[in-house]
């Protein structure tokens, strides 16, 4: 009997030296994109088209393969891609140091460190519980302060995760609590948390296509919208894309009455618990008023700085710089936004791994081959049949950023060779690369807080496949 534990940890040791099954697991998600990198590197190249885009092509779809396996970082496959890219001779490694220098890179890294001064100085929080103080005496009037706080903060926030994850769940899911409603209990979240947790979600989704920095992976779209000619400021996408957004979060709260009826219609203990928070928080901090004017002012530069030569990326330098000064936000605080860092490195790297297909005419290729097919249909028929494809496929991708990166361009040349305007393809293009995010919980950042309402989830009293009726 003393000998068996002495037995029982050799076989535990001998079985640690084995290679796990999560090792084994990772082994495809390398093979996949090199796999498919070398059978399109190989292939003929079609005709009417130069060696070294079809190569191109090869390395830029391999890239996106691994990213949407990830057998690394997003980042480290964006690396890998175009040091492949520089090996086989398709990029320079001049393009590749380069690639993080650009407007619309920094655009988004500035955004990153704005938002990290709204989720620090508490301003974002505040903004969330005045909006329920003011909405909370009734579920679907929760449902709308959640809608305006998202509208309201997006614009700063292009972390689509920090915004779900770090403003708004907590406060959706403290409310929930107070009502009785456990997102852990099947009995009792369909009281109301159910429902508070998809118009937090699809809230973000929409509210991350109203603007350029509101999420990511838009700069892409822009980007790629300018090398097919196609100019998009900061207000142009404001403008467009604002009746269509302002619509759809108008009627997210009223949709999920349906799609996820709450038991609770009546929640005054809503305002009580904001009114608290509020109270436990204190009067407005300086900084929190220094981040708010700051956070205006960008507003306005961001719509009028065009007029005053000041333009989109400049507006956030100067903002970020103000935040320095004032002591709202510490260098520190801008090296610890690891999102940011990481951003403008995958992001950099995929926009000058995309503009090398376009520089080497794969887009126009492919905007003339496929579009002669389409010939004879109306340019209507064209652009909903593309749309409806780019949003429904976006069911074979775990990345908004690579579903951007991969059909974006082509999906755009498709529209423009059928007669659809270039500017309204690039915006719905655009819009629809985060709309299409509320389709599976997967698909984009703000995933995990959708899967906060799927845990044990009533589906008796829920419409089925809400996702799917949203989108």
């Amino acid at each position: 009997m003393a000998q068996q534990p002495e037995k029982a940890s050799a076989e535990t040791k001998a079985r640690s030296t084995k290679p796990t099954a999560g090792f084994l697991g990772q082994v495809w998600k390398f093979l996949v994109p090199v796999g498919i990198g070398v059978v399109l590197w190989f292939l003929p190249t079609p005709d009417g088209l130069q060696v070294k885009a079809w190569h191109m092509f090869a390395v830029f779809v391999a890239t996106i393969a691994g990213i949407m396996t990830s057998p690394l970082p997003m980042a480290a496959v964006a690396i890998i891609g175009a040091t492949i890219g520089v090996l086989v001779g398709v990029v320079s490694f001049t393009d590749v140091t380069k690639s993080t220098g650009t407007d619309l890179v920094w655009l988004v890294m500035l955004a990153f460190f704005i938002s990290r001064g709204v989720i620090k100085t508490g301003l974002g929080r505040r903004i969330a519980l005045v909006f329920m103080r003011l909405l909370g005496k009734r579920t679907v009037g929760l449902g709308y302060g959640l809608i305006l706080t998202e509208l309201v903060i997006s614009p700063a926030m292009p972390s689509i995760t920090a915004r779900a994850g770090g403003v708004m769940l907590p406060i959706t899911k403290a409310i929930s609590e107070v009502l009785g409603s456990d997102a852990d209990d099947p009995q009792s979240r369909g009281k109301v948390g159910t429902y508070l947790i998809l118009c937090a979600f699809h809230a973000n989704i929409v509210a991350a296509g109203m603007f350029i920095t509101s999420m990511a992976g838009n700069p892409l779209a822009v980007k790629f919208a300018a090398d097919q000619g196609i100019s998009i400021s900061w207000l142009d996408w404001a403008v467009a894309a604002s009746v269509p957004g302002l619509l759809c979060l108008a009627i997210i709260p009223v949709a999920m009455l349906w799609i996820a009826p709450p038991q609770l219609r009546a929640t005054p203990d809503a305002t009580d618990l904001a009114q608290r928070e509020l109270n436990t928080m204190g009067p407005i901090s300086a900084h929190e008023i220094i981040m708010a004017l700051i956070f205006i002012g960008l507003l306005v530069l961001w719509i009028f700085g065009d007029q005053l030569g000041i333009g989109a990326t400049l507006a956030a330098a100067l903002g970020v710089s103000l935040l320095f000064i004032t002591g709202v936000l510490t260098w520190q605080d801008a090296l610890n936004e690891k999102s940011a860092w990481d951003t403008m490195i995958w992001i950099g790297l995929l926009i000058m791994l995309a503009s090398k297909l376009n520089e080497y005419g794969m887009v126009t290729w492919f905007g003339k081959e496929f579009g002669a097919h389409l010939a004879g249909f109306h340019r209507l028929a064209v652009y909903m049949l593309v749309a409806a494809i780019y949003v429904y496929i976006h069911y074979f991708f775990a990345s908004a950023t690579a579903h951007i990166s991969a059909l974006f361009p082509l999906s755009m040349a498709l529209m423009v060779a059928a007669g659809v305007p270039p500017f309204v393809a690039a915006i719905a293009l655009g819009v629809l690369s985060n709309i299409n995010g509320c389709l599976t919980q997967y698909g984009i950042g703000s995933g995990p807080v959708r899967s906060v309402e799927t845990r044990g989830r009533q589906r008796v009293k829920q419409r089925p496949d809400s996702d799917s009726i949203a989108a």
